[in-house]
């Protein structure tokens, strides 16, 4: 399948963190009071996983491209940011696996310990379908003057001199349950 950007804009936004689990990988970036996703799946995928969550999706050619005064900054939560930073906020997303996920949650911290009952109780429902987890890196391109800014309401660790550091960031942990990147996307 070919490789689609769509433009979301929220009708009635419901369970949307569910259903981008359900679409896999891509790219949500927030810019201007639009957010676009960027997906391998298309067009007709989106269209379809994202209209269950209550989210209208329109085709658009890509998203804005980062301007050169832009630097970049490494954000540890998925706290929304206004719009009048002019900062352009962009989530990477991949699906955690079924077996990656109970690995993890069933993992032993000490050998004499049992996993704890919340541990179990969210591998039930991973297992039952009934929730699911995604990984997200964000990366948040804004000016220096909006960055001094932004770091008091946001953690952010901003790129300085090896600009590759963003892209080795690792990846973090959302519950679809949870409701965060929804909240990071329409409010």
């Amino acid at each position: 399948m070919a490789a689609s950007t769509v433009r979301l804009e929220a009708v009635r936004a419901t369970a949307f963190d569910g259903q981008l689990a359900r679409l896999g990988s891509g790219k949500l970036t927030r810019a201007a009071a639009a957010i676009y996703l960027e997906t391998e799946r298309g067009f007709d995928a989106a269209l379809c996983q994202l209209s269950l969550a209550g989210v209208r999706v329109t085709p658009c050619t890509g998203v804005p491209v980062v301007a050169k005064e832009l630097r970049p900054s490494i954000a540890f939560d998925l706290t929304p940011l206004t719009d009048a930073f002019g900062a352009i906020d962009v989530i990477e997303l991949r699906p955690i696996s079924l077996g990656e996920a109970s690995a993890v949650l069933m993992r032993h911290r000490l050998p004499w310990l049992r996993p704890s009952r919340a541990a179990r109780n969210l591998c039930r429902r991973l297992l039952r379908d009934e929730d699911a987890i995604l990984a997200w890196r964000r990366i948040v391109w804004c000016s220096v003057a909006s960055l001094r800014g932004l770091r008091a309401r946001v953690r952010l660790r901003p790129v300085v001199f090896d600009h590759g550091a963003a892209s080795r960031q690792p990846f973090r942990w959302t519950h679809a349950s949870d409701g965060a990147i929804e909240r990071w996307a329409f409010i």
